[in-house]
């Protein structure tokens, strides 16, 4: 699953602005280490293993570390693993894990509890949503399927207390990207084996990240800078504070306003309204990119969308500028994610794809159009979940379809059900989509068009493009596998298989006092690392 996107965030379209007047940072706050973060929710479990919003991933990362973490460039650097090898065949990792590594409580960090979390991960009993990024290990979709029983034949088996060794089924070039997501991240097994409700108690929480659990109500989650961490020197916060606005000041910005947090945005918070910062002080407002994007998809197997030249006639007529949301989107990998040394938008631009057009998009459409033996398109509508901006997102590009090429559209809003059932049954002419990466790879936003994607609502595959994911997928050499997905997503854009409109950034307010604390490619808020001034 994956991260679809369900709402989209109401200040997607800004850019850094630092706002004049004076500055003055939570001087209490400061002067103490803490750092207050404001959330739009509060986990009501913290198992790594089932983690799927961006709250509870914000919360959980701070308190557990894998094999790997990303820095702030996205890059996957050493962690509890402090090394590692692959064998020659490309299919057989082996780390070595940091002998120093413990618990909250002072015990090691084994091999065996990350062997232990993972096969957790998979038991089909517990049905978690993203045991899908486990597929690469060998014989772990069998298990999660319910098709293997024997979870000692899945290919992670720890050979001492520091050693443990992976096999995948096949080569996977981004499987180390993998590993510092949340369902790879351990948990103590004899808590979890004891307690099947450990992950909701602060009691029996044990954790091996920089951060452990200190309160957790309601209304806030405290974590406290954990003492046994292998790294604790680079650990400069004291204290993270995660909150809920308090009651009547349910806008995240009039929470920021009122100086009961530090930081708002990112982590599923969703910033509605920044006018009131206007002449405040001390208050950084700024588009965060994360990688997800934005787009309409066709019905590709009935009506007239299953002409190619109608689909990018109204490719090409959307003014994505004038949407005011996000960055324009002409293809479909976001620029946060990585590329062979720069972010795979630097290096391959999507500006070449199609351009906007409206003289061609007007041909093109009338040419479609004597294709089918229509003389005007049909009336149609776009249909939409009813949260979020949709409808004014629509509203824009359906102004840009009638002034340019004179066609009528409206707008249609289900529940998110009711849309993902039409979806998936091809049950609508246009439809509102949208796809967020769970991985920091282009293979993250491509594969979901693959023929074997269980996610592929799209109605359309091609032998030749899955021909192109399997090869990159398998391809050890960096720049020779994004000119492949290079290859790959052209394909996508030249059938106009979607049709891109942004990709998303996170609005997010903070004290300008605060340094490395970010939004990571996937929303979530990395903290970890982070300090005041």
């Amino acid at each position: 699953m994956k991260r679809l996107l369900h709402v989209i965030l109401a200040i997607g379209l800004m850019m850094s602005v630092t706002l004049t007047g004076g500055t003055s940072a939570s001087s209490a706050a400061q002067a103490d280490k803490v750092l207050r973060i404001g959330l739009g929710t509060l986990p009501e479990l913290l198992d790594p293993a089932s983690a799927a919003d961006d709250s509870t991933v914000t919360v959980v990362k701070g308190l557990f570390e894998g094999l790997v973490r990303l820095n702030a460039a996205g890059q996957a650097v050493p962690a509890i693993a402090k090394s590692w090898t692959l064998s020659n065949d490309g299919l057989t990792h082996t780390f070595t894990l940091r002998s120093d590594a413990k618990w909250s409580n002072g015990q090691q960090v084994l091999a065996s509890d990350f062997e232990y979390a993972w096969k957790r991960a998979l038991a089909p009993e517990a049905k978690q949503v993203y045991a899908f990024n486990m597929y690469m290990i060998n014989n772990a979709q069998d298990y999660n399927e319910g098709k293997l029983k024997d979870a000692a034949r899945i290919g992670v088996k720890a050979l001492n207390k520091t050693t443990l060794q992976v096999t995948l089924k096949e080569k996977t070039s981004y499987f180390i990207q993998l590993l510092a997501e949340s369902i790879y991240l351990p948990v103590y097994p004899k808590t979890a084996k004891a307690n099947s409700q450990w992950a909701r108690n602060i009691k029996s929480m044990v954790t091996n990240g920089p951060f452990k659990l200190k309160q957790w109500s309601y209304k806030e989650i405290v974590l406290g800078k954990n003492p046994n961490y292998y790294a604790a020197k680079e650990i400069k916060l004291s204290e993270v504070r995660l909150l809920l606005p308090k009651a009547g000041t349910a806008n995240p910005t009039a929470a920021f306003v009122n100086k009961e947090v530090d930081w708002v945005g990112g982590g599923g918070q969703e910033i509605l309204d920044s006018s009131s910062l206007d002449n405040r002080s001390s208050k950084l407002t700024y588009g965060a990119p994360y990688a997800s994007n934005y787009y309409y998809q066709f019905n590709l197997n009935s009506g007239p969308f299953k002409n190619l030249k109608i689909r990018k006639a109204l490719a090409m007529a959307v003014d994505r500028e004038g949407l005011r949301y996000g960055t324009p989107a002409f293809g479909v990998v976001p620029p946060s994610i990585h590329g062979a040394k720069l972010n795979f938008r630097t290096e391959v631009s999507d500006n070449a794809y199609f351009k906007e057009d409206a003289a061609m998009a007007k041909a093109l459409l009338e040419e479609g159009l004597r294709e089918e033996g229509l003389t005007t398109l049909p009336g149609f509508s776009i249909i939409m979940n009813d949260e979020g901006d949709h409808a004014s997102i629509a509203e824009s590009v359906i102004s840009d379809w009638k002034e340019k090429l004179g066609i009528q559209a409206s707008i249609e809003v289900q529940s998110w059900p009711e849309l993902m059932d039409n979806r998936v049954n091809q049950n609508f002419s246009v439809a509102r989509a949208g796809w967020g990466a769970d991985f920091n790879d282009p293979a993250s936003m491509l594969e979901l068009f693959t023929s074997w994607s269980p996610d592929n609502d799209s109605g359309w595959s091609d032998e030749w493009y899955d021909a192109y994911i399997k090869e990159a997928r398998q391809t050890a050499d960096p720049v020779i596998r994004m000119q492949i997905y290079a290859k790959a997503e052209k394909m996508l854009i030249d059938q106009m298989v979607i049709l891109p409109l942004f990709y998303c950034v996170s609005g997010v307010l903070h004290n300008p006092l605060i340094k490395d604390v970010y939004v990571d490619y996937t929303g979530a808020i990395a903290f970890s690392r982070g300090s005041w001034l």
